[in-house]
């Protein structure tokens, strides 16, 4: 998969960090589907956003038309299904524990289709952990942002010994 192939983008988990990657991703033309496990939380993120983007247009960092662009590609649902549905990639930002990330990929190995890219912001839980969750690990790797993600431009990419040269490629 090449980066010019990449429509939708999933974000799973709605915390600092979940948010700020699927905003991001809005800002720069993604088409993002923002979910959480908790409903509440989408809520929330709502209301977050728009202060952040009308914040944006205050500061004169971005136009009222940008803004605009970006809401139109920001996506929040209530179901793993629906984000990650047709999704070309995945960047997981779920609760740092291992059993949480592994259910995690476990279902979004059954929803997502088989070349879709799965990427993990942990910064401490390396992919390979995951690997035997998914029937494809070769697509499945670390891509960690830094905080905050709209400002910050570093996002760390860590292959692992399962991940294909063609994933780092396409998330770098």
């Amino acid at each position: 998969m090449k980066l010019a192939d990449i429509k939708k983008v999933c974000v799973a988990g709605a915390g600092q960090m979940g948010r700020q990657i699927a905003l991001n991703t809005a800002i720069h033309g993604y088409d993002v589907y923002l979910t959480d496990t908790i409903a509440a939380v989408l809520d929330k993120v709502k209301v977050w956003a728009d202060e952040y983007l009308a914040g944006r247009i205050a500061k004169g960092r971005m136009t009222e038309e940008q803004v605009a662009a970006a809401k139109q590609h920001f996506h929040l649902v209530p179901t793993l299904a629906e984000a990650a549905g047709g999704a070309q990639l995945v960047i997981e930002a779920v609760l740092e524990d291992k059993q949480v990330k592994e259910n995690f990929y476990r279902e979004l190995n059954s929803i997502a289709a088989k070349d879709t890219i799965f990427a993990s912001n942990s910064s401490y839980m390396v992919s390979s952990i995951f690997k035997d969750c998914v029937d494809n690990p070769a697509r499945l790797a670390n891509m960690h942002y830094f905080n905050p993600a709209p400002a910050l431009k570093l996002v760390e990419v860590v292959m692992g010994g399962h991940t294909a040269e063609e994933t780092v490629e396409t998330i770098i």
